[in-house]
């Protein structure tokens, strides 16, 4: 856990691209939305472990905004609900759910759809977004943080210290 806390320090601190944190935190956050254990979200979080991004931000978002997502539920939902009950779209759905697999995917629950299309509609906003936040975390809020009292005096904690060894050594590999 330490080393992974590290992990997220030195990508924030360093010279990578804040493009690549800022789409490691957006496909979390989409991966948040769907409800798990279905098809579509091993799908897409195997696709996020193809791409170029900074999984360790992936990885924390993944864990930081569930909570979030539960607050999204009736809108999800009522999204689902709205698609998923389209009568121009009702062969096409009953054509999907009779293939083979597919029905796996969960399509037909309206939270997953309506995460879905949410997710299609908000991962290239959020991914600015957080592209934009890194961008100013560097420039603003990080230099006055590492010369804050509080930093300062959270340095002589014993765990704290592990953390920054840790960030320490890794950074070294940058």
């Amino acid at each position: 856990m330490i080393s992974f806390i590290s992990k997220i320090l030195v990508a924030l601190n360093s010279n990578s691209r804040p493009g690549e944190l800022a789409s490691g935190i957006a496909f979390g956050f989409c991966l948040a939305l769907i409800p798990k254990g279905n098809l579509l979200w091993i799908i897409i979080f195997s696709i996020a472990f193809l791409l170029k991004h900074n999984l360790a931000a992936m990885l924390l978002s993944l864990l930081l905004f569930p909570p979030l997502a539960s607050l999204m539920d009736p809108l999800l939902h009522n999204t689902g609900q709205l698609i998923l009950t389209m009568p121009a779209f009702q062969s096409f759905f009953t054509t999907l759910y009779n293939l083979p697999v597919l029905p796996w995917l969960k399509f037909n629950n309206t939270i997953v759809m309506g995460a879905f299309l949410w997710n299609l509609i908000l991962w290239l906003p959020l991914f600015f977004l957080f592209r934009q936040l890194v961008v100013v975390y560097r420039k603003k809020v990080a230099p006055r943080l590492a010369e804050s009292k509080l930093v300062k005096s959270l340095k002589k904690v014993p765990w704290v210290s592990k953390i920054l060894s840790a960030y320490n050594k890794l950074s070294f590999l940058r």
